[in-house]
């Protein structure tokens, strides 16, 4: 398996980005979080992967 240069990583289709996600919010229920679970899930799949979420918000 050959290594991989950080350069040649970011031009892999689909590698993250979190340029333009609210990266210093986090969500969950109560007041300690700054946002909802609704709105996580409102965000891009890209967003999601870049912000602080609570487990709660995966309960049923």
């Amino acid at each position: 398996m050959k290594k991989l240069t950080r350069s040649k990583l970011k031009a892999i289709k689909g590698s993250l980005s979190c340029a333009g996600c609210p990266i210093r919010n986090n969500y969950g229920p109560g007041s300690e979080y700054s946002n909802t679970c609704e709105q996580y899930f409102a965000l891009s799949q890209n967003c999601q992967m870049c912000v602080d979420v609570s487990a709660y918000c995966f309960e049923n």
